[in-house]
């Protein structure tokens, strides 16, 4: 009888703690779309099993598209996007920014900003960072994250670490 018991409190226990270990080296070695970390990835979305499709290595990076396999349920996990040019004007970008009450990214890492909004699949984080000229723009989305973690937080690292390679201009 106690070992019944015991298996059932071990059934109803709760679910292990989040991950709120930092993201790493969000291009470190095996890199999907041919730069975005795996780990990373995983890290950020909460899920080891996913498929990302994009860039091929050794193209240049535009975009990768990370979603669940076999999911009933269409949309990304993560996209991460590099426009060059972008189609949004500095205009819209201030506007967008304005309407999503964005916050600007922190010093160092501008222009650009954060926002977060209600999604089909719940709260979703977006960062932008764009070149002074809003020529060049980078787009990171978490839809919605894994639980626990900082989505705002992992964005902005992610944009910390991909913009020395995607917006600032080769010599």
């Amino acid at each position: 009888m106690l070992m019944v018991v015991t298996l059932a409190g071990s059934a109803c226990s709760s679910s292990p703690p989040p991950d709120t270990r930092p993201l790493g080296d969000v291009t470190a070695q095996p890199q999907e779309c041919g730069l975005i970390s795996r780990q990373a990835i995983a890290r950020a979305i909460g899920l080891d099993d996913f498929l990302a499709s994009g860039s091929r290595p050794g193209e240049r990076f535009d975009r990768c598209i990370v979603s669940k396999p076999q999911s009933d349920e269409p949309g990304a996990e993560l996209s991460i996007s590099f426009d060059d040019p972008s189609a949004l004007s500095l205009d819209e970008l201030e506007s967008t920014k304005q309407h999503d009450r964005g916050v600007d990214l922190p010093t160092g890492l501008g222009p650009g900003y954060t926002a977060q909004y209600e999604g089909k699949k719940g709260l979703s984080t977006y960062a932008y960072a764009w070149t002074p000229d809003a020529r060049r723009r980078l787009s990171i989305y978490i839809t919605p994250g894994a639980p626990g973690r900082d989505h705002r937080a992992d964005a902005i690292e992610f944009v910390r670490q991909l913009k020395p390679i995607l917006l600032t201009p080769s010599k």
